[in-house]
């Protein structure tokens, strides 16, 4: 047996063996390109990429340039080897309302029927729960005014 296993590796090319991991499912987003965000975007990313890291939070004055920093986060996702099966952007905005996060949430990670849209937020929660449980995935909320409960 053990001559049969080196003949075939004789005879094999084994150069490259495994391929890379996809980038993550995400929907690139139209940005601007402000240099100056560069090493801001750098130290975001590896945050993120940080197994160690839940939760990321980026605060500041109004159009001081969060959106477009979280745009460029998302779209990087698309780029580069990430880890990640899925990237959700929901806009939340003043005045939320969580079941239309919910059905944000849910409509990135195919739950996009009117059915499901009319279930309460209980059961869409349990939906989504169901699915993004076995996954490794990244939600960014932009536009918060208040706390978000993500549970």
């Amino acid at each position: 047996m053990l001559q049969a296993i080196n003949d075939l590796i004789s005879k094999g090319v084994f150069d490259k063996v495994a391929e890379s991991q996809p980038a993550a499912s995400v929907v690139v987003r139209p940005e601007e390109r402000p240099i100056a965000q560069q090493p801001t975007i750098e130290k975001v990313w590896n945050c993120i990429v940080d197994k160690d890291v839940g939760i990321i939070g980026l605060y500041g004055l109004g159009g001081v340039g969060k959106t477009t920093l979280l745009t460029q986060i998302n779209n990087k996702f698309s780029t580069r080897p990430n880890g990640f099966d899925v990237v959700i952007w929901a806009l939340v905005s003043n005045g939320y309302d969580i079941g239309k996060i919910q059905n944000k949430i849910g409509g990135n990670i195919g739950f996009s029927a009117e059915s499901w849209k009319n279930k309460s937020v209980e059961e869409k929660a349990v939906d989504i729960y169901g699915v993004l449980r076995i996954k490794r995935f990244v939600v960014l909320l932009d536009d918060l005014w208040e706390r978000v409960d993500l549970n």
